[in-house]
Order: C-alpha cells, then structure tokens, then sequence
C-alpha cells in the first residue's frame, strides 16, 4: 500500500511559566473564600476560568481555542497550565469536588474558550459532570476508564448513542468533544489518538460501502450502568455528517455485525485500523486536552499503576 500522510489536524500550544504563574495566583485568589462544587456551581467556576484565561493567554492560544471546532481540527493540546495542590488519587472514582476547585475553575474556563458546554450523562459516572479517570481495583479486568489491567483498543466514547442534531440536549446523544486535564501521570501511560479520516482513506471501497449499512448493532461500554442503557441496533458504524465530514461509532468490545457480509466487514475495519497512523501522548500535569469524538479514535494500552496515592489520575468531562 502507498505511504499516505497523516490527515490528523493536531494544535499544540505551551503557556509560558510566567503567565502559567499569573493564572494560578488569579484563581486561587477567587476561589480561595469559596466552596465550588463542579456539578453545582459549574457556570461560577466556568466563567471564573475563562475570565483569567482571556485575560492572561497569548492571542494564538485564544484564538486556536475559539475557531478549533469552526475549522473542523481534530484534537488540540494545550500543556502548563497551572496546578494546585493535589490530594491523593480518588482510585475509588469519587473525591472531594470543591477541594478541585482551581482545577476545575481552568478545565470548564477552557471549555468555554472553546465555545462549548460541559454535560454529564445519568448513566455512567453517577451522572457526575467530571470523571476521575484513574485505575479504579473494582474495575479490575474491565475495558473501562476506572481500569488499567485490559487495554483500550481504538474506540469512541459512548457509541451506543445516536448522533445529535444540531440544537439537540447533548444528554441524549454521543459526546461531540473530550476534554481532560490531567493531575498526574507518573506512569507515563500513553493516550493515542488517530483521525478517521487517516482510517476512511486507507479502506477499500468495499469495506467502506459496508460499514455505511445499517447491518451493525452498538453497545454500552463497561463504563455505562447497563441497567439504564440500550444498544443501539440497524445502525452504520460510519455516516456522513451534515458538514459533509465523516463520524464514526465504534468500541470493538461492544460491536457486531448484525449479518455475515458485515461482520466481514467490521475484520477489514480491524485490520486497517491496526495501521492507522496516530499521536502518541503522554499527558503531563496541568496538560489540556480535547478531541473531536465524532472524528477522532482513541485507545490507552494496559498498565501498571503506581501506589494508590500517586496513580495516574485524568479528569474528562463531555462537552457539545
């Protein structure tokens, strides 16, 4: 096969130290006589991020912030912002939210740079605004973001769900945007991220017209409470979008072709998928990371956690 170059549209910026330091003295001075919950107080802690962020950030950095979904990028990251004193890792999935307060102030603030709104979902993560991705014991031998010892092949969150029209209560549907600010990853464990249209380009025409059919059935990940979801079935595993941009929904641990022809077709997914050219990226503290989760795969390999109190620790939190 040709060599095809990567397709995968990537910003990367760096705050420098000094406005790194600036940030963190202005919203710790207007958090520090607060008690900001994230999911009760998420508009106050948001407008207090964006505010200092607007006000210290370089022109680039607000601007790649504020056109990234308009230009239709893939993924940005956004490394040394600051960071406040942390508390051990939650590892049982669940701390002290208004103790994140300086966190969670600079992640819903750069959400809204992005011009989006943050959303959680009532299945999964106690219908909590803010995930803990950290390696859960309970979640031993799970595909879930509260494990470590199963790996992540390439996936997108929540497939099981629809994709939403424009205007449409993004609860209902497949999250558009992940964004994570990540606490501590001295593990060094790698978050890989490939575009579709890397995957879409190296298909035959047969496997593409395939996995365009309604022939496929789409669970919930480990992630969701299965009580309260439903499979989503006769569904394509790549559409065409409104914007004429192709999205796909896909975890190989919940997918099946619903017929012969296209569970021949999901193997030729997997395979090209085994190729795919991708951004490996091991999230540092006070990294920013969002992706498209329409047009973008991501996956995470197994790994090894380190003491309780240290573990790798994201935080992730929808957005639309």
């Amino acid at each position: 096969m040709t060599s095809v170059p990567s397709l995968l549209q990537f910003a990367r910026y760096r705050v420098e130290d000094g406005v790194r330091d600036l940030l963190g003295k202005e919203i710790s001075a207007r958090v520090a006589e607060t008690n900001l919950e994230s999911d009760l107080d998420d508009t106050i802690l948001a407008g207090i991020g964006a505010y200092a962020l607007r006000r210290h950030l370089p022109g680039d950095i607000l601007h790649g912030m504020q056109v990234f979904t308009a230009a239709g990028s893939h993924a940005l990251l956004l490394s040394n912002l600051p960071a406040q004193e942390f508390p051990a890792t939650p590892v049982s999935g669940f701390g002290d939210e208004a103790g994140l307060a300086v966190t969670n102030a600079i992640h819903l603030g750069l959400i809204r740079l992005l011009e989006c709104t943050p959303f959680a979902v009532h299945f999964e993560n106690d219908g909590r605004l803010i995930r803990n991705v950290v390696p859960n014991p309970a979640a031993s031998g799970t595909t879930s973001s509260w494990g470590a010892d199963s790996e992540f092949f390439w996936h997108t969150d929540n497939p099981h769900q629809p994709f939403a029209p424009p205007g449409s209560d993004p609860r209902l549907y497949t999250p558009p945007y992940l964004t994570f600010y990540a606490v501590r990853n001295e593990e060094r464990v790698p978050t890989e991220i490939a575009a579709l249209d890397d995957v879409v380009v190296r298909l035959d025409p047969d496997t593409r017209l395939g996995l365009l059919a309604a022939e496929f059935e789409v669970g919930a990940p480990d992630s969701n409470d299965g009580e309260a979801t439903r499979a989503l079935r006769s569904t394509p595993v790549l559409e065409t979008g409104p914007d004429g941009r192709h999205r796909v929904r896909y975890d190989r641990g919940t997918t099946a072709g619903r017929t012969p022809a296209a569970r021949k077709t999901l193997e030729r997914w997997c395979s090209v998928l085994r190729t795919v050219p991708s951004a490996e990226l091991v999230l540092d503290t006070g990294d920013f990371l969002v992706f498209d989760n329409y047009r973008v795969l991501h996956r995470r390999k197994a790994f090894t956690p380190h003491p309780h109190a240290t573990a790798r620790w994201l935080r992730r939190c929808y957005a639309a």
